[in-house]
């Protein structure tokens, strides 16, 4: 594998007929200047050059590298291409010409595995990452990149064929919805367990709906192949005539849960992609407006009035709505404040008294015209499905027997203190690796801050000789370096994604100590 460079002009070209991969072999390519990156990829590089330099919105870009790899094929030069704009956007050294909705859907190929490692290389071997770095087109290391919230939640993530119907699907649902402007609006629900992909499909929504005309230009002038009677391209042409005659989109984007939103506050506001931080809101933000359309993450965590910190707030909104306090939830606020919305919903993952019920949430949805979807692919997680079964076999006492699940590490400690040791020495070597437990010891240390911890000697969590503390700050505790030598609360976890992640039991088991000895 190589990495070739020429200027970005018919000269530069005339250059690349001297390469034998040159006209008719599977490449990824950049083009840059001082502030913009283009990433693409081709099989003939001669005629897309070609094509790049007569490209009225290219004109100013300087340079051209192009990656050379005996081993390339089409898949892999899509799966790497992406791979590299979902990198280089984190990256932040460069503004990306990219769109999004020219992305192909991600999809397996023959040792899938095997190119993505070109990317980040080995000990032997240079990966393409690095050698990016050494012509200056990126400033921070691998790691550092896949694991920062900006990669995670790009916009750029290449997203799965069933996401892609989804998607499309959802955005011509509300298109629907919009043309008619009667009724109590369009809710397209989104089913999806832990790690199918609801954030980030949620966010590669509102990219597609925040910057529309760019996708059409992208997808229509800027790619080799085009299908023009793909569903994805109508619904594409349909969201950019509606923009065109009726004007941008009015979106909010809100969360529940007060960390995530804060995340991805901070992510959108350094996205240069249109995205923009005040898109990211609460339940109560959006009292007092009409929004054409409301994308809401983990909707099963959206609040009613019971064992709220913030019952007065609670009650204004709901008087400025006109709607009884007691008997309504934040999900009203939704639909009252909304022409049409997007539901990302699992009724699995609601976990404290204060969040509304499968009942409640079908309730206040009733007079809305519904369209259900469902994600079933797991991306969270190595282990697939077959990760998540074994695991709520577990926890339920049904597991019969051993399971091996290929590619994923799984290990049950008789002894926590060696389980937080075990995950320090993983963030050592990974990052991004977190311990955490359930509510099951007091927390001593709340509202003490860390001076008058140490004076006093205090704690929060005991086994054996070895003492420690809950997490220091709710507010986005994953993201934090430090965190690895907390515990941290499993509320503080949910939407992050983590490497590895190290689960203290309970103190008191609920009855299943016997069949846990059994099996083991």
């Amino acid at each position: 594998m190589e990495i070739k460079s020429y200027d970005f002009s018919q000269e530069g070209r005339n250059k690349v007929l001297t390469e034998s991969k040159g006209k008719d072999w599977p490449v990824v390519y950049l083009i840059n200047n001082k502030n913009n990156l283009y990433i693409g990829e081709t099989s003939n590089f001669y005629n897309r050059f070609g094509q790049h330099i007569e490209n009225k919105h290219k004109r100013g870009l300087k340079k051209i590298h192009v990656i050379f790899d005996d081993e390339f094929n089409k898949s892999a030069v899509l799966d790497i291409e992406q791979s590299l704009i979902r990198m280089c956007s984190a990256d932040q050294k460069f503004t990306l010409l990219n769109g999004n909705a020219g992305q192909s859907s991600r999809h397996n190929y023959y040792q899938r595995e095997k190119y993505l490692n070109k990317i980040e290389g080995d000990k032997n071997n240079k990966g393409i990452w690095d050698l990016l770095r050494d012509l200056n087109l990126a400033n921070s290391t691998f790691s550092t990149i896949v694991n920062s919230d900006l990669f995670t939640y790009s916009p750029y993530t290449s997203i799965t064929i069933e996401q892609e119907e989804v998607c499309y699907k959802a955005i011509n649902d509300i298109l629907n919805g919009l043309s008619k402007k009667s009724g109590n609006g369009t809710t397209c629900i989104i089913n999806g367990s832990a790690g199918t992909g609801k954030t980030i499909l949620a966010i590669y929504i509102i990219s597609l709906l925040v910057n529309a005309n760019k996708h059409i230009i992208d997808t229509y002038k800027d790619e080799e192949s085009f299908e023009y009677s793909s569903y994805k391209n109508k619904v594409l042409h349909r969201l950019k005539k509606y923009i065109d005659i009726h004007g941008s989109l009015k979106i909010g984007y809100v969360l529940p849960m007060t960390s995530l939103r804060a995340t991805l506050k901070t992510v959108f506001s350094k996205n240069k992609n249109g995205l923009k931080s005040n898109i990211v809101m609460g339940p109560t933000d959006v009292v007092g407006e009409l929004f054409d359309v409301l994308i809401v993450d983990e909707a099963h965590r959206l609040p009613k009035r019971k064992n709220l910190s913030w019952l007065r707030e609670f009650d204004r909104c709901c008087n400025e709505l006109n709607i009884d306090p007691i008997s309504s939830n934040t999900l009203d606020w939704i639909v009252k404040s909304s022409k049409h919305r997007i539901l990302f919903y699992d009724n699995e993952q609601s976990i404290k008294s204060s969040d509304i019920s499968n009942e409640e949430f079908k309730k206040s949805l009733a007079k809305t015209k519904i369209s259900e979807y469902e994600l079933t692919s797991q991306m969270r997680c190595k282990g697939g499905e077959l990760y998540i079964d074994y695991v709520n076999k577990f926890f339920s006492c049904e597991l019969k027997q051993k399971m091996k699940i290929l590619n994923y590490d799984i290990k049950i400690f008789d002894d926590p203190n060696g389980m937080i040791d075990e995950i320090k020495n993983l963030n050592e070597k990974y990052g991004l690796c977190r311990n955490v437990a359930g509510y099951a010891w007091k927390w001593k240390t709340k509202g003490k801050n860390i001076d008058q911890i140490k004076k006093d000697n205090l704690f929060d969590l005991e086994f054996g000789d070895k003492k420690y503390l809950w997490n220091m700050t709710n507010r986005e505790w994953i993201l934090r370096k430090d965190s690895v030598n907390e515990i941290g609360c499993i509320h503080t976890t949910q939407g992050y994604d983590l490497n590895y992640v190290g689960v203290n039991p309970l103190e008191k088991s609920r009855g299943c100590n016997k069949k846990y000895d059994e099996y083991k």
